[in-house]
């Protein structure tokens, strides 16, 4: 099985439609779980050997920019969002609306039950709001012994070893399977918005600089990670300014 992550920057890089349609039509790819989906990914996403996940969220009355797109011979069983909106007193559009949650999907593939997610923790200097949103997904995520968890998204783990304590606020449940994959986030090539981060990094660029960062991981449950060879690696493609990433499962 092979599971692809992205958070497609709602089509900033004009190199992302291609990637997409390209990626569908070979087949590729057995489930993609995406990020920042808006109404222009979604017309990158159409293709009748896959199904295309999206919620509403209660908490903004939009809908999500989580994304989960499988193939059409699979069953879905069920699915759930958990918005992060509601975190933040003071939203700014674009950033804590509606960007920011945990979209799920129960699904059968043959005689297996998976449950996968798609996440986007919330941007910016708060790192304590990404660790309560942790706490969200564990609860989301309890253990269960028939179910294999696949979990990936963009984390926004910006500060030195806060992945680390991410990945160990998901022990003992959670296996971190891309915690040497590398940087997955080249500020070069972000949106140059009224955001700290994004003005540092447009501001660098023009020196010829860059801030690298590893944000985007998949977090496997332990018994699935211990039973089945699983490799992971960050793609070469410039589809955004974040690079996918793959994780394959040998099931």
């Amino acid at each position: 099985m092979k599971i692809l992550s992205l958070n497609c920057q709602r089509a900033y890089q004009s190199t992302l439609e291609k990637f997409l349609r390209e990626t569908l039509e070979e087949g590729t790819y057995d489930v993609l779980l995406l990020q920042e989906v808006d109404h222009k990914v979604v017309a990158f996403l159409d293709h009748p050997s896959y199904v295309l996940l999206r919620t509403i969220s209660e908490d903004t009355g939009q809908v999500s920019e989580l994304c989960i797109v499988y193939r059409t011979s699979y069953n879905l069983k069920n699915t759930g969002l958990k918005s992060f909106a509601s975190l933040c007193n003071h939203p700014i559009h674009g950033f804590k609306h509606p960007t920011f949650g945990l979209l799920w999907a129960d699904i059968d593939i043959g005689d297996k039950s998976f449950r996968f997610g798609t996440l986007h923790l919330h941007s910016g200097m708060n790192y304590k709001m990404r660790m309560e949103e942790m706490k969200i997904v564990k609860e989301v995520f309890k253990k269960d012994p028939n179910v294999h968890v696949v979990l990936a998204g963009d984390y926004n783990s910006g500060y030195p070893g806060e992945s680390d304590r991410m990945a160990k606020s998901l022990l003992p449940d959670f296996h971190w399977v891309t915690k040497n994959i590398g940087w997955t986030l080249d500020g070069r090539y972000s949106e140059n918005t009224p955001h700290f981060l994004n003005r540092v990094a447009h501001f660098l660029a023009r020196f010829g600089l860059t801030i690298l960062f590893s944000t985007d991981h998949f977090f496997i449950d332990n018994e699935t990670a211990i039973k089945n060879k699983v490799h992971c690696r960050v793609l070469p493609d410039r589809v955004s300014d974040h690079s996918p990433i793959v994780a394959e499962l040998e099931m």
